[in-house]
């Protein structure tokens, strides 16, 4: 197999990774919950923003990567709280089985089979794009976010940053691709994280780097997966080190983290 040159793993098949994935998506107990907390944590962070820069005018919204769209679904109610209608919005998914269950919870969404970047019908351009935890995921990510930025006004965005602790290189994990627990083959460190937007074709309005979308004390409902392991009393120490530590501290020595952004397009 060819070597990915960006990522330094094997080359990944996306397709063939994701065909059993919706199952084992949809059986971590804290998902859905993750989905619209993402979602609303967003929103509430840069509505205001949003707003003001379309003009109280979101017409058309999509989420991209949605799965069965949890997120999408309280991404559009908090655009209706705002504005006092509902946006019209779709969802792009690549398989079938989120599409299918994801019409069956929210049927009011537009579902959308297939690779974004292939999507000429209407509309031709989006007011917001929402992107949470997909990045990471695709091949050429470069590429795909220019695609992207030629569609939509705006883009929110949220990517973990997996790279070791700044001062020791900020390496990429050893284990990527079909060997990592979600397939993840791209991995940033804040620096680098910006310089892809940037070169895509987006500027950031505004964005920071967080150690997690989760409050310290909420892993029991938005992340119980993790509750469910057998944790060491290094491990409850280190979760302890890694909340109430300044993060800048953290990703320097650690690593990790998310990076959160509003970004608009220099194309539209």
């Amino acid at each position: 197999m060819k070597i990915n040159e960006m990522t330094n793993c094997l080359e990944f098949n996306p397709d063939i990774f994701y065909a059993n994935y919706p199952t084992k998506v949809i059986l971590r107990p804290g998902y859905p919950a993750r989905a619209q907390f993402k979602s609303t944590l967003m929103w509430d962070l840069y509505s205001n923003q949003i707003m003001n820069y379309l003009d109280n005018n979101c017409e058309h919204y999509a989420d991209i990567g949605g799965c069965f769209g949890f997120g999408a679904n309280s991404m559009a109610y908090q655009i209706f709280r705002s504005q006092g209608r509902y946006p019209k919005t779709k969802v792009f998914e690549i398989h079938e089985d989120y599409i299918n269950i994801g019409k069956q919870l929210f049927p009011y969404i537009d579902f959308i089979k297939g690779d974004f970047r292939h999507y000429y019908e209407d509309p031709k351009q989006f007011d917001l794009i929402s992107m949470f935890d997909i990045i990471e995921h695709i091949s050429n990510p470069e590429t795909f976010l220019y695609k992207v930025a030629k569609r939509t006004k705006l883009l929110l965005v949220k990517t973990p940053l997996e790279t070791n602790g700044d001062w020791f290189g900020g390496k990429p994990p050893n284990i990527q691709g079909y060997e990592h627990s979600d397939g993840h083959i791209n991995f940033f460190t804040p620096s680098k994280y910006i310089q892809l937007l940037n070169k895509s074709g987006f500027e950031i309005i505004s964005g920071k780097c967080i150690k997690s979308i989760i409050p310290p004390n909420a892993h029991n409902i938005l992340n119980p997966e993790t509750e469910l392991k057998t944790q060491t009393f290094f491990t409850k120490g280190m979760r302890l080190f890694v909340n109430y530590a300044p993060f800048y501290f953290t990703r320097k020595l650690l690593g990790g983290g998310d990076h959160i952004c509003l970004a608009k397009s220099i194309y539209l």
